[in-house]
């Protein structure tokens, strides 16, 4: 086990530690997002998770692409790689990590540039890595990740490479959400990724206040 030639004494002080940043309260709590479904929300919207590592004292992020499922309030993703390399290694050591998955853009609120403001949304938490042996759970990773990406099926090519790479479930244990939006520019974020995808550049979007309150005006009626 990671920490059982520690001794006792770090186990504990590592339980001190979690309890603490388990404990610790959002300063901004009028930015917090404290309903799981709007949380899951969020997810659905982000490209790639990064997932947060420990190799001897030191962090050790990385991006990854993923799919995602949510069985009985349990939100879990799931992501492939080579079946070697220095993140298999930290996590088969450790396989305790945390993870952020943000999903933002730049708004422009009015005319005045020195009052736009990058509109964000993000989720971040704790989880563990279970890594996954069958060429069942596999293949259902798998499926998942060409769900998330529109991709549909798996190809037969992939069947044959099944034994060539690693998929691994991760298991949320805590998460909060963040987000600068108001509720109603959550609920129209359809509306704001159409224009994005308009102009092809997610980076230079500006949309107007007046745009945005006006949809919240007419949500309000």
């Amino acid at each position: 086990d990671y920490y059982a030639s520690r001794g006792l004494g770090d186990v504990y002080k590592r339980q001190h530690i979690e309890r603490s940043i388990m404990e610790q309260k959002m300063r901004r709590k009028d930015r917090e997002v404290t309903a799981f479904e709007e949380q899951i929300s969020i997810v659905s919207r982000c490209k790639q998770v990064h997932i947060g590592m420990v190799e001897a004292g030191k962090a050790y992020i990385v991006p990854l692409d993923f799919g995602y499922r949510v069985k009985e309030g349990q939100l879990s993703f799931y992501c492939h790689s080579a079946l070697e390399g220095r993140k298999i290694n930290i996590l088969k050591e450790n396989p305790y990590v945390t993870f952020v998955l943000d999903h933002s853009f730049r708004i422009g609120l009015g005319n005045i540039p020195l009052m736009w403001t990058n509109a964000f949304e993000s989720v971040m938490g704790e989880a563990k890595v279970v890594f996954l042996e069958s060429q069942e759970d596999k293949l259902e990773a798998t499926q998942l990740l060409m769900d998330r990406y529109d991709m549909g099926k798996i190809p037969e090519s992939v069947y044959r490479t099944l034994n060539h790479m690693s998929c691994y479930r991760i298991d949320v244990i805590s998460m909060t959400g963040k987000s600068n939006l108001t509720q109603v520019q959550r609920d129209t974020w359809g509306m704001i990724e159409d224009l994005q995808r308009k102009i092809n550049d997610p980076t230079v979007l500006s949309v107007s206040y007046t745009h945005l309150r006006a949809h919240e005006t007419r949500s309000n009626l």
